[in-house]
């Protein structure tokens, strides 16, 4: 290839620029726009009141295409504010500090898939991250008001759409959250297809939170094999046990969950024969004496026509409340 002599060089002066979008068909440029639209989902809906003098919203869906490296929450009775920050983006300067401040940060490759968010009339109470490799935060704040699990199937977070209100001494407080999921960067999210049931139980006793999922993490090999409660009127307090088979056909090893609850009522306790599961749960909202609303949870069944199991719970004190997961045999 011969080049020409600087000499019979020539300027050429670029007057305008099209992106590459542009230069395709129309019907191609539309089913583009619409692959790019259903990356992003929002879960809970996100379906905007009017917003009245006292709230705002904060929206990180201009920043979705980025990755989150860490979230930091504010909290003290509520939950107070939340701060994102992305993977290759300077970290901010904070301007103010109110609140107890926790950082929830990310390992290279972890993303978080649920969000346990807990609230009542008075705000936004409580908030606890799970990721894709099972891995919990602490639960910041309380589990006041009805615990709810927002995700979005094969979804990884990609920021927050916060609603805040003004408090009269300290500035907004969150009062709601919502998930904005991305759908492009992992094919599917661990134990996406377990079920929740739904939320039994009281609505303003919130005593010590608890999840179980921090125990259980990913993990397919984990079965619970006792059930234990202690009650009197109700029911005081729960503890479970895990029978986990991965890597130990002839000694699998025994896992116990802390005793959910106080310290009192009498002990009774159910033992799991190998291969036997919990696949329903009945009881009322004052279980141990038998009064309250009645309530009944059956698990479904799977693709393949099997039913699926118990896995584990979360809840409030004195197990005035519970969520339960239903997962894969």
């Amino acid at each position: 290839m011969q080049v020409a002599p600087t000499s019979e060089w020539q300027t050429i002066k670029i007057v305008a620029v099209a992106p590459i979008f542009s230069l395709l068909a129309d019907d191609i440029q539309v089913q583009i726009t619409n692959l790019y639209n259903e990356r992003l989902s929002y879960v809970p809906p996100l379906a905007i009141n009017p917003i009245r003098w006292q709230y705002q919203i904060h929206d990180d869906t201009s920043n979705a295409s980025k990755t989150i490296s860490r979230i930091i929450t504010h909290s003290s009775d509520n939950i107070d504010r939340f701060e994102v920050d992305y993977l290759g983006d300077a970290t901010p300067q904070l301007d103010k500090d109110e609140g107890n401040k926790h950082t929830f940060t990310l390992t290279h490759g972890e993303h978080i898939v649920e969000i346990l968010a807990s609230g009542d009339d008075d705000g936004l109470r409580g908030v606890q991250f799970i990721t894709n490799k099972g891995r919990c935060s602490a639960i910041y704040g309380t589990l006041e008001g009805v615990p709810t699990i927002a995700r979005s199937k094969g979804g990884i977070l990609a920021g927050l759409s916060v609603t805040s209100k003004v408090h009269p001494t300290r500035g907004y407080l969150a009062t709601s959250v919502r998930g904005i999921w991305r759908h492009d960067l992992i094919p599917h999210a661990p134990k996406e297809n377990d079920v929740f049931s739904e939320y039994f139980g009281a609505r303003t006793h919130h005593g010590s939170g608890f999840n179980d999922r921090a125990l259980v993490g990913n993990s397919s090999t984990m079965y619970i094999s006792r059930v234990e409660f202690w009650a009197g009127v109700e029911i005081d307090s729960i503890q479970l046990t895990y029978t986990d088979t991965a890597g130990a056909q002839n000694n699998p090893g025994e896992i116990r969950t802390a005793r959910h609850g106080g310290l009192g009522g009498t002990r009774s306790s159910l033992d799991l024969r190998d291969g036997e599961h919990i696949t329903s749960v009945v009881g009322s909202d004052m279980y141990g004496g038998g009064d309250g609303k009645l309530f009944s949870v059956t698990a479904p069944f799977d693709k393949s026509g099997k039913s699926l199991r118990l896995q584990y719970i979360l809840g409030k004190r004195r197990v005035k409340s519970i969520f339960v997961d239903i997962t894969e045999m």
